[in-house]
This record gives structure tokens, C-alpha cells and sequence, in this order.
């Protein structure tokens, strides 16, 4: 179907082909063309204008009804980005595009070789020979995007894989105190703490007096602006400014003086607030109101604490312009003084400047962290600040890090120097651990556990003596497969040995635990992430074998002494659900002359403990476990005038007919002629059509401007156009048989497919006449009326109409076009007869129109998926 444009003018001509649009979507709302059209006739140019516009704007073509909501799924966790200092795995795959003499051929081996990389600090990752490439704040997936946007990686397939190491070291270090504030824990009431004598009194505090003697008399006194307090039967006194033990001196001598043979007691019961400045490095600056018993320390944790860019040392209490304290926290925190933290009073300023020199220390310390330093401070002094040396630590002193301006230096310091030694800003401070003597044995644990370093070998110790259970264990740490090293005096390259852990706890000190060695290393994986560059770079091993499909981590790993098809699994992380249990392919190289031959492996063997079934591995061999074809699980949803609507599970092959019998049939107002059946794929070939003609409409666009003043008329109302038809969102409706596939004519029956949507509708009374007529509108169906009828009934034809043209769109969605032999003369030979539903459309005369064909198809675009959409959204509301 199309529709042509008139020739006297294009800003009309569209004007009137999306007023088709309007018109069909407001048949769906309840009213009526003439509604519209009389709304925009009786207002103004200057606002027929704007309604026009506003028309154009809000013409959305109604999207297909959705499916019924399914049981909303629990939310996936967000998506990690990578921080800098981030550690990956990059591994590289190259396309048949590849080129291995071109640029990046000689650079794929080094990227390979690189593994594991890690970001730097400031989020670039470094691969050699290519310039630093930014990948902080990214997700994996995009960071694999910006990856393929590099040149020299265009025709190279890159995965990522983040390594959840955590820091060692230095990396490891937090700058001390600033923790303090993170956890400050519940702070008493001030009710609840006894008043010092110190206490400076002001206005706005209650004050308690007791009478005892010849008087005996409680009241309460509040300290007013002018700083008095009254006393019956005393006055007035003036307490301002005195501290609280002198406050109880001046009361006491007032009433002895006054009221003989009167005693009293004077206490403090409500405190007065005050505002203090809380400025400079802290998470809350501003004005703060506390409590008047408030010292610097209360003030900083009521502007929620020092931020790690400012100082814990070098705190200020200002008070009028002049600094009355200075607090270290560093007293506090180490020695629990509280000598300076002084209290506050009403505008004081506690300010907080930046941070001063840091230094780091780390190793074989009570405390490693970053502290601040002030004055002179000596390796000796910062030792001291991290709690002093451990036992473990060595004998011969530190090894002292600076950076120097031709980048970092290192030297070793003894203990002798250290009282000597003065730190620079950025020094790194390390104790090493005691070296063992050549005559001490000893094993190495390191990897996911959660003291790493090296322990004690004894004779027979096993491995289940190193790691007891799992709370020698980090969270997630994989039991079923270790890697030991072990170095040999007969051999260059070490041995490796894969222990399963789980087994040996289950059956410890047997042939399931292993015997360690004095030099042997133990390491610990994470499970669930990759690791053959980390299996390869405990030790040598002989080779490399890898597992391939459904296990946990595919991927190469070390040969190990014994290496069965199982120990290869379990490196794997084991098999998946969907992996087929039955048999697995083994690929096996035989040499130059034999090549590559493939085994068939009796998993299902393997698996039950069958030691002729576990194949022992050789160098080089790959394992591939199959996957199970998933079962697919498809659904049709039926919805309208059906017996049981709803969603509606099918099986392969299952037709239209099978559903409707399995929902009920129709009930007795359903309008069969008139069902809308929305195909999923159908509406994604409909969208990528309407996106070529918008394509081909955009290029033709482009040129049309060239030339004349009426070309740039054109090109403004083509854009309009374009922008109209690129919102358009197609339906997906195929034009079926309902009645016919009922009547069980299995030449018309539909075999469903996934996500497919029937909506039965109720019988319609309505037939609808809309485009080139006088008067659009809906009249109420009579089956005497013929087509002309109706379009009589809608005030005839305009003079831009061509009846020749017209046609009639069924409820179904089936076109029906009725030509007659001249273009001249609109004549009904009667063969179509109108049935309740039906959309009549007069499209605009070819004669009025610069034959510009796909203009032409955008428009009847336009118009014809506003009226599906309309019947549709009818239909659902």
C-alpha cells in the first residue's frame, strides 16, 4: 500500500498524511477526526501551527500489547568495574584476518608473555608496544570494547578475566587513625558523665541548688544573657565565665554571708549548646552545634571525621583569631593521652590542615601502616610508632625505599643506624623476616590463605598438619585442587604435585593426604577464577596439558606427576550441570608422523572411580567435555475473548489449533475475523525494514535541498518525516485465518513459535473511513452498506482523493484493494463486501505529486502501522 503526496505543497501534504495517523490513534482513545480537525481550524494560524506541531510530536504509533508480567527475577548483582592496581588476565586468540608479518605478529607473543598485567594507579593498563590504554571505571565487557577499538588489535579476539588478588605489601598498607572515625562507637550521654571543676560556666546552663540548715529548699537556677543567676532570698550573682568549682566557692560564700546557719549544694543539670567551626580536611565542614562539655576530638566526630588528606597531628583549636591548642591524636590513639584535647567554647574554630609527610612501614612489625610524620623522625621513631619489631623479624636490620628524582632507590640499614637514619616524605620501610639458618627446614604456604609465609617442616608432616581445616583458609578458597612445588637435586626443572584437600580431610594422615618435604611450596587457589598462568609459574612441571567445555575453568594447566583424566577435571574446577557425563573426546599429539588422534574417554568411568576408564595424561593432551543440548523452553501467551486466557507452554511442532483447544475456545462474543497474531521475529525483520527505508529516505533527503527554494521547503517537512518514521516501532502482526484454522483447515494453521502473542478481540459494531474524505470518521455497521456508503456517509470524496486507489483494511490486518478501471470515476463493482471492523482508506491522488517514490513509502509507512498499532491498542485497553 501507498500513499502519494500532493504537488501544492509539502508541509500540507504531510500535515495531512500523519492526520490519517491521528485519526487511527484516536479512534483508539475514543474520538473522533472531526474533533481534531475542528480543534485546529477554529484556533489562529500562529496555534494552528503549534497544535500541528504538538499533533506531530505526540503521533507515536502504539507499541504491541506486552506479555503478562512474569515473577520479576531477583536482581543480578551490578557488574564490577576495574580500579586501578587491578590485576588480569588478557588472553589473546587471533582471527583469520590476522596477518603474522604485519605489526602486531611480532607483538603477540610479548602480549601473551605479559600475563598476569596490572592497571596502574592511574587506571592504564601497559601492553607492550602499544600506548597506554585506560581501563578504570570500566566493566569487563566494556573494557574489551575499548580494547578492540585499538588498531593493532583489530584482528585479534581479547577476553579479560580480573584476578581478585589481594594486596601484599606496601599495597596492602592503610594510613593509620583515620579509622578512628570510620568506627567511633556509641559516645555517652552527657547526663551520664560527671562535670569536671574545670568547667567553664556560661549562659544558657541549669544550675541545681539545695538549701539544707535553717532553710531547706531545691530550685533551679538558669545562667541568663547577662550572665547571672538569681537566689532567693541572696540576688543576684554573676557566674560567667567562672569554672564550675569556682561557681560552688561564690554560691556557697553568698548564702553563709546572707542566711545564717544555711548550707548548700550546688550541681549542674542541663548543659548548655554551643556552635563551634569544625574547617579545613574534614568530611563535614561547617558551623556544628554540641553539647558546652565538648572537647576538639567530640567536635571532629560531629563533622564526621578527618579525611585521609588531612592532618591527625597537627590539629588547631582557634579561638578570637588566635590558636589556644594543638592536638595530635597520634597521643591519643597510641598512648591514650588526653592532655590536649582541650575543651571547646561557643566560636571557637577547630581546624584541620592538610596532611604532612607520610612514611610507610611494613613486614615483620606489630602495625604495619602509613603514619604521618612531624619534626625530625628517625627509622628507630617509626618502628616505635608501629608497635615494634616482632620476633620473626631479621636480625640485620630494614631495607629503607626512597624516591629520589631519578625514581626510587633502595639500601639496606642496620640496626645500628636506625636511631641515626631521619625518613623524607614517601619513605617505604621494610623489616624483613628472620632468614633460616641453612641448616633449618621449612615449607612455604602462600596463595588464598590467610597467613601466608613459610612454616616449620618436621619429620612425616603431612598436609592436613600445614592446613587443619578451613579457617587456615580465606573465603572461596578451592579445596580440590592445590599445586605443590617441589624442588628436586636430580632434576633442573621442579616437580608438581595436585593433592585434593577435601579428601584428605576426609581421610587424613592415608594415601589421600600427601607427605610434604623440607623446600616444598604449597599454593591455594581462589576457586572460580582463571588460573593456568598462575599454575605454570609455581613451578616447572613437564608440559603443559589443557581441559576444554563444560568445567568450572577451562583452560591450560601443568602436567603434575601421575596426572590422571580426573586430576584434570578437578584442576578444571570440575564438571558443570550441563556437561554429558557419559563420554569425553581426548586429543593426543603422536609426533610428527603421527599427528593428532582423538580418544574416546568413558567419563561416566571416570567419574565412578574406575581405574582403567582414568586414562593417564602426556604432554601436550587436550580433554573436551561435551555439553548437553539444553532442553528449550517455549511459551505462546493467548489473551481477549477466549475461555482460559493466559500464558500457554508449547512443544516443537505444536500448532495454533492445538493451543486455542488447550485455552477453551472462544466464548460467544469473540470476533475470530477480527484476531491479532504478533510474532516476535516477524517484528524484528518489520523494524530492520522500517530502518533501510529510513536509510534510503535520509540519502534521498540529502540531495533534495540542492537547488531551489521549494528544495529547502522540502527538505525541512522531509526531515520532519524522517524523524516521524524512525520512532515508528513495528508490531509484528501476521495476517492470519482464525475461522478457517478453527474450522480445522490445517493449510491455514500456524506453527507456533516462542514468544508468539494471540489476541482475540470482541465482535466490533464500527466500520471506519479515514484519509481523503470530508469528514473522517466511524459509522455503525450495516450489512446493506457497501463501500461507497460509508465513504458518502463521511461527506464523499475530497478533490486530492484517488478513488481508484482506495482500499480496505481488514480487523484481521488483510489488505483488500478494489481498482476500478478508470482513475476518473469511483465505482464499487461490489465484489468486497464491508465487514464489521473495517478500515476504508482514501489515499491522496497521484496527480497532486512530484513523483518522489520513497517519500511515498514513508508516508504510507506511517499510516499503516499507526492503524495496525490502533486496532491493536483498541483491542488491549
Amino acid at each position: 500500500m501507498s500513499v502519494l503526496l500532493p504537488r501544492v505543497g509539502w508541509p500540507l501534504a504531510l500535515l495531512l498524511a500523519m492526520a490519517v495517523c491521528e485519526v487511527a490513534a484516536a479512534r483508539a482513545q475514543g474520538l473522533t477526526a472531526q474533533s481534531l480537525r475542528s480543534l485546529i481550524e477554529s484556533q489562529p494560524e500562529a496555534v494552528r501551527q503549534q497544535i500541528r506541531e504538538e499533533l506531530q510530536r505526540r503521533a507515536q504509533p502504539p507499541a504491541a500489547p506486552a506479555a503478562p508480567a512474569a515473577p520479576a527475577a531477583p536482581a543480578a548483582p551490578a557488574a564490577p568495574r576495574l580500579e586501578p592496581r587491578t590485576t588480569l588476565v588478557v588472553r589473546f586468540s587471533i582471527t583469520a584476518e590476522f596477518d603474522p608479518a604485519g605489526p602486531a605478529g611480532s607483538l603477540l607473543t610479548r602480549w601473551r608473555k605479559g600475563n598476569p598485567y596490572r592497571l596502574d594507579d592511574s587506571g592504564f593498563l601497559h601492553l607492550p608496544g602499544l600506548p597506554p590504554i585506560h581501563l578504570a571505571g570500566l566493566h569487563v565487557e566494556q573494557a574489551k570494547v575499548r580494547l578492540r577499538a585499538e588498531p593493532a588489535l583489530a584482528n585479534v579476539l581479547v577476553s579479560l578475566h580480573v584476578l581478585p588478588l589481594a594486596p601484599l605489601g606496601v599495597d596492602a598498607l592503610e594510613r593509620f587513625g583515620y579509622d578512628f572515625f570510620r568506627n567511633p562507637g556509641r559516645s555517652p550521654r552527657v547526663a551520664d558523665v560527671p562535670v569536671p571543676v574545670g568547667y567553664i560556666i556560661g549562659p544558657g546552663d541549669q544550675i541545681n541548688v539545695q538549701l539544707f540548715g535553717n532553710r531547706n529548699r531545691a530550685f533551679q537556677a538558669v545562667v541568663n544573657r547577662d550572665g547571672m543567676i538569681h537566689i532567693h532570698e541572696v540576688g543576684p550573682i554573676s557566674v560567667a565565665g567562672l569554672s564550675f568549682e569556682s561557681l560552688r566557692r561564690e554560691v556557697a560564700l553568698r548564702v553563709t554571708e546572707q542566711m545564717m546557719g544555711t548550707r548548700v549544694s550546688v550541681t549542674l543539670d542541663h548543659l548548655r549548646s554551643i556552635r563551634v567551626f569544625v574547617l579545613g580536611e574534614v568530611e563535614r565542614p561547617g558551623l556544628h552545634t554540641v553539647s558546652g562539655f565538648s572537647t576538639a576530638v567530640n567536635v571532629l566526630l560531629a563533622g564526621q571525621g578527618v579525611k585521609e588528606t588531612g592532618s591527625l597531628r597537627r590539629i588547631e583549636v582557634r579561638r578570637n583569631g588566635r590558636v589556644v591548642s594543638r592536638l595530635d591524636l597520634y597521643d591519643l590513639l597510641l598512648r591514650g593521652d588526653t592532655r590536649g584535647d582541650t575543651w571547646v567554647r561557643q566560636g571557637d574554630v577547630v581546624f584541620v590542615p592538610p596532611v604532612g609527610g607520610t612514611v610507610a612501614v611494613y613486614g615483620e612489625v606489630n602495625r604495619p601502616a602509613i603514619y604521618e610524620i612531624r619534626g625530625k623522625t628517625t627509622v628507630a621513631d617509626l618502628i616505635a610508632l608501629a608497635g615494634g619489631r616482632l620476633v620473626t623479624a631479621s636480625a640485620d636490620g630494614v631495607r629503607l625505599t626512597r624516591m629520589e628524582t631519578q625514581g626510587s632507590s633502595g639500601r639496606h640499614v642496620g640496626w645500628e643506624e636506625v636511631d641515626r637514619e631521619a625518613l623524607r616524605n614517601g619513605d617505604i620501610v621494610q623489616v624483613p623476616v628472620k632468614k633460616l639458618d641453612k641448616s633449618h627446614r621449612s615449607v612455604r604456604l602462600s596463595g588464598h590463605v590467610r597467613q601466608s609465609g613459610l612454616y616449620e617442616w618436621t619429620p612425616g608432616m603431612w598436609l592436613t598438619d600445614l592446613l587443619p581445616d578451613a579457617g587456615e583458609l580465606k573465603p572461596g578458597a578451592d579445596v580440590r585442587y592445590l599445586l605443590v612445588g617441589r624442588k628436586s637435586q636430580f632434576k633442573t626443572r621442579s616437580e608438581l604435585l595436585s593433592p585434593n584437600l577435601a579428601a584428605a580431610w576426609r581421610a587424613p594422615r592415608t594415601a589421600a593426604d600427601l607427605t610434604l618435604l623440607p623446600g616444598d611450596t604449597v599454593f591455594v587457589f581462589l576457586g572460580g577464577v582463571p588460573r593456568a598462568y598462575l599454575a605454570r609459574g609455581i613451578g616447572g612441571g613437564d608440559g603443559g596439558v589443557s581441559v576444554l567445555g563444560a568445567v568450572g575453568i577451562p583452560g591450560g594447566y601443568p602436567l603434575v606427576k601421575g596426572m590422571r583424566v580426573s586430576d584434570l577435571i578437578r584442576a578444571g574446577g570440575g564438571l558443570k550441570r550441563s556437561a554429558y557425563r557419559n563420554e569425553a573426546e581426548l586429543a593426543r599429539y603422536l609426533g610428527k608422523e603421527g599427528g593428532w588422534k582423538t580418544f574416546q574417554v568413558d567419563l561416566a568411568g571416570v567419574i565412578a572411580g574406575h581405574a582403567a576408564a582414568d586414562i593417564r595424561l602426556r604432554r601436550r593432551d587436550e580433554l573436551t567435555i561435551k555439553t548437553r543440548s539444553a532442553v528449550e523452553r517455549r511459551s505462546v501467551v493467548v489473551t481477549g475473548r477466549v475461555r482460559f486466557p493466559g500464558r500457554y507452554h508449547i512443544d516443537r511442532g505444536e500448532r495454533l489449533s492445538d493451543v486455542l483447544q488447550r485455552a477453551g475456545g472462544l466464548i460467544d462474543d469473540a470476533f475470530p475475523l477480527g484476531a491479532i497474531f504478533l510474532r516476535t521475529d516477524l517484528q524484528r525483520r518489520e523494524q530492520e525494514n522500517l530502518q533501510r527505508v529510513a536509510d534510503r529516505f535520509e540519502t534521498e533527503l540529502a540531495s533534495v535541498a540542492l537547488g531551489s527554494e521549494e528544495g529547502i521547503q522540502r527538505f525541512t517537512t522531509g526531515q520532519a518525516l524522517l524523524n516521524r518514521l524512525r520512532s515508528v516501532e513495528a508490531t509484528g502482526r501476521l495476517v492470519i485465518d482464525l475461522p478457517a484454522i478453527i474450522a480445522g483447515d490445517g493449510g491455514k494453521d500456524i506453527v507456533l513459535q516462542d514468544g508468539d502473542r494471540l489476541l482475540v478481540p470482541e465482535t466490533p459494531q464500527e466500520v471506519s473511513v479515514v484519509g481523503e474524505v470530508q469528514r473522517p470518521s466511524a459509522h455503525l455497521y450495516n450489512r446493506d452498506l457497501e463501500r461507497d456508503d460509508y465513504v458518502q456517509l463521511s461527506g464523499g470524496l475530497t478533490d486530492k482523493a484517488d478513488a481508484a486507489r482506495t482500499y480496505i483494511v481488514r480487523a484481521n490486518g488483510g489488505v483488500v484493494a478494489e481498482y476500478s478501471a478508470s482513475r476518473f470515476f469511483y465505482r464499487s463493482n461490489g465484489a468486497t463486501t464491508i465487514q464489521p471492523g473495517d478500515s476504508i482508506i482514501v489515499p491522496l491522488d497521484a496527480e497532486y505529486v512530484e513523483p518522489v517514490r520513497i517519500w511515498t513509502l514513508a508516508a504510507g509507512l506511517l499510516q499503516s502501522f499507526a492503524v495496525s498499532a490502533a486496532a491493536i491498542n483498541a483491542i488491549v485497553d
